[in-house]
C-alpha cells in the first residue's frame, strides 16, 4: 500500500539537506499511537540472521524548494510518499498524521492532504526510474570498512537481488522460487548521490532501470523498496 502526503506550509520550511533522518524520526514518532507495534518494528522489525528489516520507504521530499548552503528551503508546500508491505502500518500512520499532525522541528503542520492507495504491479517486466536513490554494498569484517557497488559493476545487480531474497524470507517465512533481474534502462550511467546519515556516508544511485521477476515478487518490491536501507530512504521507484 502506498500513502502520499502534502503539507501546505504558511512560512518556509527550512531543512537540512541531509534530511532522511528527520523523515524517517517523524514516521516513528507517529507510530507511538500504537506503541506495541512501534516498540516491535523500531526495535526488532522482520529478522533474518540478524539482519533487520522494517519492510517500509519513503521517497525524497518534493514541492516548491530553493537550496542553500546546506539547507534545502520548501516555499509553500511539501510532499512525500510512504509505502510498505504492511497495511496495518500505513493505516497507523494516516490516522496519526491526521489527528496529531506532522512536526517538523518545534513547529506542528495541521494542513494535510493525504491518499491511500493500493496499487499492486501486475507485470513481470517493468521499466522504473528511482524516486529516491538505491544503495547496496559491503562491510570488510576485519577493518569494518563499508564500499557502496555502482551500477557499472555487476556486483550491483547481485548485491540488489541478494537483498531482495534475504528481506521476502524474512517477511514470508521462505524464500522466493525464482531470482529478480535488474539492469541499467539508460547506456549512460546513473547519478550518483552521496549523503550523510547520522554520521555516516552513504553513495547511492538514481536512474532508470529494467525490472524483470515474477509479478508477486516486483509487487514486493514495489511496496518495500530495492537495494539496502529502504526505512532510511532508499530504494523507492516509480514505474515508467
Amino acid at each position: 500500500m502506498q500513502l502520499s502526503v502534502s503539507i501546505q506550509l504558511d512560512e518556509p520550511l527550512s531543512l537540512p539537506i541531509n534530511y532522511n533522518h528527520i523523515v524517517q524520526s517523524i514516521i516513528y514518532r507517529a507510530l507511538r499511537v500504537v506503541p506495541e507495534y512501534a516498540d516491535f518494528l523500531h526495535t526488532d522489525g522482520f529478522i533474518l540472521d540478524k539482519r533487520q528489516y522494517k519492510m517500509f520507504q519513503f521517497s525524497q521530499l518534493t514541492g516548491d524548494y530553493v537550496i542553500r548552503d546546506k539547507w534545502i528551503i520548501f516555499q509553500s508546500y511539501v510532499e512525500f510518499e510512504i509505502r510498505s508491505v504492511e497495511p496495518m502500518f500505513l493505516r497507523i500512520l494516516g490516522e496519526s498524521f491526521w489527528n496529531n499532525g506532522i512536526t517538523f522541528g518545534d513547529k506542528v503542520y495541521r494542513n494535510l492532504q493525504m491518499d491511500l492507495y493500493d496499487y499492486t504491479v501486475e507485470e513481470t517486466e517493468l521499466m522504473i526510474r528511482m524516486k529516491s536513490p538505491v544503495t547496496v554494498y559491503s562491510t570488510d569484517k576485519e577493518s569494518g570498512k563499508t564500499y557502496y557497488y555502482n551500477p557499472l559493476e555487476e556486483t550491483f545487480y547481485d548485491k540488489i537481488n541478494e537483498t531482495f531474497y534475504r528481506k521476502y524470507e524474512a517477511y514470508y517465512g521462505i524464500p522466493p522460487a525464482s531470482p529478480i533481474i535488474l539492469s541499467n534502462g539508460k547506456s549512460s550511467c546513473p547519478k550518483r548521490l552521496v549523503t550523510r546519515y547520522q554520521g555516516s556516508y552513504i553513495t547511492a544511485w538514481y536512474g532508470i532501470y529494467r525490472l524483470c521477476g515474477e509479478r508477486k515478487y516486483l509487487d514486493f518490491l514495489y511496496q518495500t523498496g530495492l537495494g539496502s536501507k529502504n526505512s532510511q530512504g532508499f530504494g523507492m521507484f516509480e514505474i515508467l
